[in-house]
């Protein structure tokens, strides 16, 4: 049979050992209770230190919308995704930081550090927006690097739209071409078998038919090139409404968002708490034993 006491009576001891040792350590805090408080409050003065000696940092936000290409059904230039992923890249970044004149290396300036570290982009659930948020070292930087970042961006999407917008353009010209051309030749036709009705003669059954059927297919074309024509106009001013553009104004919080005192304070309660406790502990162990 199977030794439940035995099991049951290791089980006690293990609790017995847990407990001792948990008062074992509440106890080298209480004797140390000194050390402990002395660690605490250094480090609480090192973390307020740290907050006002590291320079404060602004962070700016703002909401994009993709634009639209040209053509049915309705499609964006670039998936949302790919668009935040986009920001990542050091070609965008490059651009951007040229266009508010920084230098390309992060190592030789801290603002360029800054803008390559914060800058992050998160598309939106099932929409054509995209939040964007950089940090800089004034609230005029942190608004001057948004905008540049935005503004590339901007850039990469109307050099992919450039082309589609021209092509549309061009078959808008071509068709106002044709279409003059269609009402030209209707009214000539329609003043031609005008005239041969109303002539002396008067007109043979034949050709009239021929001529009326000719009208025909020519207000047919008319119409096929008024549908076309409209069907681009459309597209062209959904084109024009839906470019990649700020949805809203840059917002820079007029308080920086980084360092806070709050955290600081926090960590270095957390940390003072456990180097004291460690020196407690370490203290309590090298102490010499006493004999009963």
């Amino acid at each position: 049979m199977p030794n439940n006491f035995s099991h049951s009576t290791d089980a006690t001891q293990l609790e017995d050992n847990e407990l001792i040792d948990l008062a074992a350590i509440l106890g080298s805090f209480k004797r140390h209770w000194l050390v402990l408080l002395a660690c605490i409050i250094i480090a609480l003065i090192v973390a307020i230190a740290l907050k006002f000696a590291l320079p404060p940092q602004w962070q700016a936000s703002a909401t994009i919308q993709i634009g639209q290409l040209p053509v049915n059904p309705t499609t964006l230039i670039e998936p949302t995704a790919q668009a935040a992923e986009r920001f990542k890249q050091r070609q965008l970044q490059d651009q951007a930081l040229t266009a508010i004149g920084l230098p390309l290396n992060e190592d030789s300036d801290d603002r360029t550090r800054l803008f390559r570290k914060t800058l992050k982009a998160t598309p939106g659930k099932n929409t054509d927006f995209v939040d964007i948020n950089v940090a800089g070292l004034s609230q005029a930087d942190a608004k001057n690097n948004l905008n540049a970042a935005v503004q590339a961006l901007v850039s990469v999407h109307n050099v992919r739209l450039a082309p589609m917008v021209k092509n549309l353009n061009d078959r808008l010209e071509a068709n106002t071409r044709d279409m003059l051309q269609a009402t030209t030749e209707k009214g000539r036709m329609e003043a031609n078998l005008k005239n041969a009705t109303s002539s002396a003669a008067g007109a043979r059954f034949e050709p009239s038919v021929v001529a009326i059927n000719v009208l025909a297919k020519q207000d047919d074309l008319i119409r096929a090139l008024t549908n076309e024509q409209a069907a681009l106009v459309d597209l062209r001013t959904k084109t024009d409404s839906f470019p990649t553009v700020l949805v809203d104004a840059i917002f820079v919080p007029v308080k920086p968002y980084f360092p806070k005192l709050s955290i600081f304070l926090a960590i270095g309660l957390i940390l003072g708490a456990v180097v004291g406790g460690a020196i407690a502990l370490f203290l309590d162990r090298n102490r010499p034993k006493t004999s009963p």
